[in-house]
């Protein structure tokens, strides 16, 4: 089961005479699949556990990679299921059964991420600390509230667990990805002990891990299909493309210990000391060519049965007050990004268990404390160039093909084309604690029906304090933010310090698969890794482009001055620097507060057999609360005709609420024979409200328009934008708790040891899902007159579905290890499993393309088809695995930024309204192949070489919200196919 020599497993049953006639004595893999099939039968509860063989290592690199292949679990291989625009080669949110309300605990215990969530990032585990892993499909009184779709439990390993004397372990693997071409580095290492003395068994563990990823992504991505008329029928014509790569190091690290001491057979205590680390650096180039004014010639182009462009020789710009190609060049921004980020997670824990032979009374108990921080550091560097009037697109392939006219790489290769636009920086200081303690008695009433009575109670507290600067965009120069006192020239490449720029090219884009539109000019990173926004938005030297004067052309365009002697591309202009906290506006602090009691009846018979099973009931008291600044932000525009004035303004706020829940449960068993397990259950569940979704701190924005009045001289004064409406992003601080009423039915089969089979149904009834989706809030606007007024504003943020969601499905797995075949051909094995799953979510909302509100998602996280199958061979000295996971389409998002925006839809020349859009985005289908091999070459040494994404799957978002419930590409990604080579070491 784990490292070194294990004692033997309180899971495992004492094998039959028969049985040890017939038994086919199996090590590695198979042991630790069979320990995870005992686990299986032998529990309370419906449940899965991945098993560490003995060689100390779970079967694949990161926990998300583990969990991905359990029946009904899937993982989001994006950074963020509500953020499809950035991909994540080993994934980050889990979902059971479809829910991404996962709780996650540490033998038992509740731990997290001050991330503003309540879980723990799976990514930030390593997972050579683990000896196995435990899916809870279902609930028992006992365990903590929490989990919706269910809990994940890691459990480490305890000295106890070992026989006695001295065991070590040892790890180590080198790894590359074939687009980043950076070797890493793993290790890990194990040394345990136990031993009997004069006071008692004494056990002590030490356990560390270190790994280093590197990974390349590369993406291209459409802009929404705006309904377009042209030639008087209605189109749908995308408004651009962009493209883009990403470069991705993370440091993983992890440090366990425990001790354990058991004085008498009656008493044990525990210690445990668990750390983990996770250190990241991203490093990101993007082009974005966008207009909201594209146009083709239907004679020229090709279009799906809706009307959505399929592909076009030219896209082109037009005027909107003649539908006529305009000539102008396409707007394109483009950015360079670097991001760094630490987190770091402890949990201190000391444990009791007082359970005498001779009495039937039991006694457990733990306090602990989990300490967490986490940190960010991020900046954005934008830029301009002008990208030619018309471009072709083909759409009708598997990968996107756009085509520039050959002068346009003329004008790329050239930095005075090139102009500083602005920069955003972002900072994140969050540090989160939890205190908890609980005591369980368990009274065994003996020979009988009934077995036992159990009781408990817990008291948790749980704070969290975060530091967030926001995204503070702020334009560097641009000229039109000039005057007499703010030097603020629009400078262009051609002004830059040396360093400062280089051009970017996208090597073996998509594999050469799909043409790179442009290899581009951008900030350097060695300029944007300094962090520094200071360095940038520094004024140049007065008068370097001249005085200022909206006459003078120089000063809208600096190329001609010649490069500056050090950086700075702007005078000051902004109100934030990176890692600069304005306290106590960037700050939020949440409080959530437990009590919970339960009580729980076991019973069954005495051989196994017949009936047997549990019955409780947990009562939970949950109280939240959060507190931070609300602001507004400076403004002035024209509202009817008049003119506005807002103030910068922020007060304090706070809120919170308390809620009362009682969380039933009974799950029975029914055994007609020793192979066959039958169960029924029946649960409620509850979910939290992540502490983001609670924020009472927020701001007030303003949509404006540019005001149809300028001047058309580009360099003279600008008059004040038009109101379009009020915006808000603060939180709900008194959202309710996710109810989840779950009813489950199984049946599992175990024939013979490594051979195992299981179907399984479900059905969910969700009341309070939290959904992000685009409402209108109440707010309260200040003006400068010392007036105020109540409007309504668009947000985007969490809120309690109001309709209940409603999930059912099916699961069927099994396992079997061929060993009636003959010779070398015995040590096959499959293992495959598939869920199904139907949902429906009518509170969730969307706006398609027309604006109009439809409430037909699905609940999200939650594909339809998902399976997992793999072909094994388990036979001394090798062990081999190809493995195939796979899911349907999901989806990721109602609301996701880039298809929310507000566009114009103009019916005729100069004719034209104002559409507010919320796409719904969809994860395409999508799967992997891996696969690995180890020889064992003594029974201390083996080594292996494992292959992960060997099939090049290229990851699509898709985008909905259009007639016919017709779905565009949204996005394309391509990472890194990967090979790592490992040895091991028990002793």
């Amino acid at each position: 089961m784990s490292q070194g020599a294990p004692a033997a497993s309180q899971d495992t049953p004492e094998p039959s005479d028969q049985d040890a006639q017939d038994a086919i004595v199996v090590t590695g893999r198979r042991a630790a699949l069979q320990a995870a099939d005992e686990r299986k039968r032998n529990s309370e509860t419906i449940i899965d556990s991945v098993v560490s063989d003995e060689a100390g290592k779970l079967p694949d690199n990161s926990i998300t990679e583990v969990l991905q292949r359990v029946a009904g679990v899937t993982i989001v291989r994006f950074a963020a299921l509500g953020d499809p625009d950035h991909f994540s080669v080993e994934g980050s949110g889990v979902q059971v059964r479809g829910l991404s309300g996962v709780a996650s605990r540490l033998n038992g215990r509740e731990i997290f991420s001050a991330n503003n969530g309540r879980a723990l990032l799976w990514g930030d585990v390593t997972p050579e600390l683990m000896a196995a892993v435990d899916v809870y499909k279902a609930s028992t009184a006992d365990l903590i509230e929490g989990g919706t779709g269910g809990q994940i439990d890691l459990r480490t390993k305890l000295p106890f667990d070992y026989s006695e004397g001295w065991h070590f372990a040892a790890t180590g693997e080198l790894s590359m990805g074939d687009l980043a071409q950076k070797a890493d580095m793993a290790g890990s290492g194990l040394i345990a002990g136990r031993w009997s003395t004069p006071i008692g068994d004494i056990g002590i563990l030490a356990d560390v891990a270190y790994s280093q990823f590197s990974s390349s992504s590369q993406f291209f991505r459409m802009e929404p299909y705006f309904r377009t008329t042209v030639g008087g029928a209605s189109y749908f014509i995308p408004g651009g493309f962009d493209y883009g790569e990403e470069r991705f190091q993370r440091k993983r690290s992890g440090i366990y210990g425990a001790v354990q001491w058991a004085p008498s057979d009656a008493l044990t205590l525990t210690g445990t000391f668990f750390q983990s680390r996770y250190k990241n650096k991203l490093k990101s180039w993007g082009s974005f060519v966008t207009s909201q004014t594209l146009g083709v010639d239907p004679a020229t182009s090709k279009f799906d049965s809706i009307g959505g462009l399929l592909s076009s020789d030219s896209v082109f710009t037009r005027d909107t007050g003649t539908f006529l190609p305009n000539g102008s060049a396409i707007n394109s921004g483009g950015n360079s990004a670097f991001s760094k980020s630490d987190s770091l997670t402890r949990d201190y824990a000391l444990s009791f268990e007082w359970a005498p032979s001779d009495s039937p009374l039991a006694i457990r108990g733990a306090i602990q404390r989990v300490d967490s921080t986490a940190n960010s550091d991020a900046l954005n560097i934008f830029r301009d160039v002008a990208f030619p009037s018309s471009f072709g697109l083909d759409l009708t392939g598997n990968l996107p093909q756009v085509t520039l006219p050959q002068s346009a790489t003329t004008g790329f290769d050239n930095p005075a084309n090139y102009f500083w636009t602005a920069t955003m920086p972002n900072t994140v200081d969050n540090t989160g604690r939890l205190d908890s303690a609980n005591l369980d008695l368990e009274y065994k009433f003996g020979d009988g029906f009934f077995k036992s009575v159990k009781i408990g109670g817990r008291w948790a507290e749980r704070t969290e304090r975060d530091l967030n600067t926001g995204f503070n965009w702020s334009a560097l120069g641009r000229g039109w933010n000039g005057s007499a006192t703010v030097n603020a020239p629009q400078l262009t490449f051609a002004n830059a310090a040396p360093g400062d720029i280089e051009k970017h090219v996208f090597k073996d884009f998509f594999r050469g698969g799909l043409p790179v539109p442009a290899n581009l000019m951008f900030p350097s990173q060695a300029l944007v890794g300094q962090l520094d926004r200071d360095l940038v938005h520094r004024a140049p030297p007065v008068n370097f482009c001249g005085p200022f004067d909206w006459g003078n052309a120089t000063y809208f365009n600096c190329s001609s001055a010649g490069p500056l002697p050090a950086s700075g591309y702007g005078g000051p202009g902004y109100t934030r620097t990176n890692g600069a906290f304005v306290l106590p506006q960037d700050q939020t602090d949440y409080l959530t507060r437990t009590w919970a009691g339960y009580a729980l009846v076991r019973f069954g018979q005495e051989d196994g057999l017949g009936i047997s099973g549990n019955v409780g009931v947990r009562v939970v008291r949950v109280e939240n609360r959060s507190s931070g600044y609300y602001t507004q932000g400076a403004n002035q525009f024209f509202r009817d005709g008049t003119l506005v004035t807002l103030p910068e303004r922020s007060a304090v706020v706070s809120n919170g609420a308390k809620f009362t829940r009682f969380l039933p449960s009974v799950n029975l068993s029914f055994a007609p024979s020793e192979s066959t397990k039958i169960r029924a259950g029946y649960n409620i569940t509850m979910d939290n409200a992540s502490f983001s979704a609670l924020r009472a701190s927020g701001g007030l924005g303003v949509t404006t328009v540019d005001n149809p009045n300028n001047p058309t001289d580009p360099n003279a004064p600008r008059l004040p934008p038009i109101f379009v409406n009020f915006t808000t992003n603060s939180g709900n601080p008194t959202l309710k708790p996710t109810m989840s009423n779950n009813f489950d039915l199984s049946f599992e089969w175990y024939p013979r040891a490594g051979t195992t089979f299981h179907v399984a149904a479900f059905y969910k009834h969700i009341s309070n899902l939290p959904i992000y989706t685009l409402t209108q809030q109440p707010v309260t606007v200040h003006y400068a007159d010392g007036s105020s007024s109540e409007e309504l504003a668009a947000a985007t943020d969490a809120a309690n579905a109001v309709d209940p969601a409603k999930i059912k499905g099916i699961e069927i797995g099994g396992r079997a290890f061929f060993d009636m075949l003959p010779g070398l051909l015995s040590g096959l094995g499959i293992e495959a499993n598939y869920t199904f799953i139907d949902s429906k979510n009518p509170g969730d909302l969307y706006r398609d393309i027309d604006g109009v509100s439809h409430n037909d998602a699905p609940v999200q996280g939650m594909s339809r088809h998902n399976f997992n199958v793999s072909l094994m061979y388990e036979r001394n000295p090798i062990s081999f695995r190809v493995a195939y996971s796979w899911r349907s389409k999901y989806l990721q998002s109602t609301n996701s930024n880039g298809t929310n925006p507000q566009y114009s839809f103009f019916s005729g020349p100069g004719v034209s309204r104002s559409v507010q859009i919320a796409l719904p985005v969809y994860g395409d289908a999508y799967g992997t192949l891996d696969a690995g091999v180890r020889f064992k070459v003594t029974e201390n040494f083996s080594f292996s070489v494992q292959g992960t994404n060997l099939l090049n799957a290229t990851a699509r978002t898709l985008m909905g919200g259009y007639p016919d419930d017709t779905l565009y590409v949204r996005s394309w990604f391509q990472s890194d196919r990967r090979i790592s080579t490992g040895i091991n070491l028990a002793f």
